[in-house]
């Protein structure tokens, strides 16, 4: 048994099945309603089922479908277990791949807007919500408000776990602040300041953890190589390609060192020399006629990419020289895209309310 599992109800797995109209042998969905929340595939996307089974105490209702996802992020060791920031349930989480969710208690926070797992203390996890971190050392059974910047207009939008020093965090905010945790996120200092441009991504690379990504919403991507210590902006270097630089998801490519993915208000741009030079990838859409949300790499095989749109879903098998289109299985847009790092095969859609039409 898995050691968080003992902390929370044992659900039968076919109560959600039946709860979203399902024979447990099925794999299409036929359920009616609000179709939002997260949508799973076991064949890389061909068909998808909604998971939404929200369990209280003994009460298991559809209310999982309603959710808003901010975010998503699967436990680096267990790949049942996986978390969720919403714009409005708060942090909702999983311990069987999505087959039933639950809420953590943590206030009166509704709005969850990053999340980050600890990857060597399973049961440790952080939540950040407006000005605020919370930190649960016992699986979720109890959090605790760690951190908070006594601004109350500034948010805290990313969070980041060294995978070799956990003990060492990041953080960014809509303020264009990046800061540095040296003891699991209890005192954080300020390392590099962007002034007013909020920070979008956050990713530390798991080769060399002193290297660090970050991307703007419309200043480009800085980078250190050491800690934090020292910044280079990548900016320029998109050339003609200057929406490069309104940055929504720094990538790293899981197979080939040196290997980045700036997801971008032009479409998705390929650094294979560690951000000097950029390539656009040849996509379906002209540049900067769509809004990507979320691209995931395979793993497995770092020519299998995904990407989510507003109402479609684009796979390629080739890196990106060509693109296979398949739509949404959902009324709601594509907010986070996710691959199972132990089954590819495994896919998981987190989903937002479409933009209003003008």
């Amino acid at each position: 048994m898995k050691l968080h599992s003992l902390h929370f109800p044992i659900l039968v797995s076919c109560l959600a099945i039946v709860l979203m109209g399902q024979g447990c042998g099925s794999s299409k969905t036929t359920s009616k309603g609000p179709d939002g929340g997260v949508w799973k595939s076991a064949d890389k996307g061909l068909t998808w089922t909604s998971k939404k089974a929200l369990v209280s105490g003994i009460k298991v209702t559809a209310t999982a479908a309603l959710f808003n996802v901010l975010d998503m992020a699967m436990d680096p060791q267990d790949n049942k277990t996986i978390y969720l920031a919403t714009n409005d349930h708060g942090l909702a989480y999983t311990l069987d791949g999505g087959d039933s969710w639950q809420l953590a208690k943590i206030e009166t926070v509704t709005k969850v807007t990053a999340i980050a797992v600890d990857p060597k203390n399973k049961c440790t996890v952080y939540a950040a919500s407006a000005n605020k971190i919370y930190k649960t050392e016992t699986c979720g059974r109890d959090w605790e408000k760690i951190f908070f910047d006594p601004r109350t207009e500034v948010v805290f939008t990313r969070l980041a776990v060294d995978n070799y020093n956990p003990t060492v965090m990041y953080s960014g905010t809509s303020d264009g602040d990046i800061l540095r945790s040296m003891n699991s996120g209890l005192a954080w200092e300020k390392i590099k300041r962007i002034d007013g441009v909020p920070i979008k991504s956050l990713v530390i690379d798991p080769r060399d953890t002193r290297i660090v990504w970050v991307g703007t919403s419309s200043d480009g991507i800085y980078k250190t190589v050491d800690g934090g210590a020292t910044w280079t902006q990548i900016k320029k270097q998109f050339g003609d390609m200057t929406d490069g630089r309104r940055v929504i998801q720094v990538v790293l490519d899981p197979v080939e060192a040196n290997t980045v993915y700036d997801v971008c208000r032009y479409g998705i741009l390929k650094s294979t020399d560690g951000g000097d030079t950029w390539t656009a990838l040849n996509l379906i859409s002209p540049p900067g006629t769509i809004k990507i949300n979320s691209l995931a790499i395979d793993p497995k095989n770092n020519k299998s990419l995904v990407y989510t749109g507003v109402s479609t879903l684009q796979f390629s098998t080739d890196g990106g020289v060509n693109w296979q289109p398949k739509k949404l299985p959902t009324t709601q847009a594509g907010s986070v895209v996710m691959i199972d790092p132990l089954d590819s095969n495994v896919m998981y859609l987190g989903t937002t309310p479409p933009p209003a039409k003008n």
